[in-house]
């Protein structure tokens, strides 16, 4: 099972570079240093709900767009095991053609192999 910590600091990173930022300048938005801001992007700094707020709110985000963990899937820092989680929390969000619909493509693929 993926660390919630570092699923959330993958997110953290993914939006900032997103939006051409560095770490600083997100820490400097934020009120906290760069170094911290690298342990939590790093998944090596367990984040307060008070801070995962500076830090979204910093990212001029709303909480559900942040909390969108099916984004990371394209990440190539993500451990198979992680993939794994961000690929069946989307599934759960999906109506049932669409997991119909992957399932077969899954099929396919796993054919012409």
């Amino acid at each position: 099972m993926a660390s919630l910590a570092k699923l959330v600091g993958e997110r953290i990173r993914q939006i900032r570079k997103a939006q051409k930022m560095s770490q600083e300048g997100l820490g400097e938005l934020a009120n906290l240093q760069s170094s911290y801001i690298g342990g939590v992007e790093r998944g090596e700094r367990n984040v307060s709900i008070e801070t995962l707020e500076k830090i979204i709110k910093a990212l001029n985000m709303s909480y559900s767009e942040f909390f969108r963990f099916g984004e990371i899937g394209t990440s190539s820092k993500l451990s198979k095991e992680e993939l794994i989680e961000v690929f069946s929390g989307e599934l759960l969000t999906r109506d049932i053609s669409d997991v119909k619909e992957i399932f077969e493509i899954y099929n396919i693929i796993k054919k012409g192999k």
